[in-house]
């Protein structure tokens, strides 16, 4: 799951996860997230920290603190390094600085993802 206020970056991870095999469904808004969250089960949730008017961290540790979604890496990204530091904080298992090369965003995916299977 991507979560972000910008379409277009929304459009092209959705398009990019997709060619390599991934099922992605995005988001514009953090509690369409969460309630997105309830119903799709995402391996991965891809989330901006400035989300509109939303503190993507905030959803992060929502995320983190449901025993049944607890175990879903998140991946925070933002352009503000300042915001990034305190991914820790929020339990978040990964961050991005924007703008990133979609290489690097699969091979964090692929990463996360196969910890989280062993």
């Amino acid at each position: 799951m991507v979560v972000d206020d910008d379409k277009d970056l929304l459009v092209a991870v959705k398009v990019f996860l997709k060619k390599e095999g991934y099922n992605v469904v995005v988001s514009t808004s953090c509690q369409e997230g969460l309630d997105i969250l309830i119903t799709f089960k995402p391996d991965l949730v891809f989330l901006d920290i400035n989300v509109g008017t939303d503190d993507g961290r905030d959803m992060c540790k929502q995320i983190k603190s449901l025993a049944e979604h607890a175990h879903i890496p998140v991946i925070l990204i933002s352009a503000n390094d300042d915001a990034l530091k305190t991914y820790r904080v929020y339990q978040a298992d990964g961050i991005m600085r924007k703008p990133f090369q979609p290489s690097h965003l699969l091979n964090l995916v692929n990463s996360l993802l196969s910890q989280q299977l062993k």
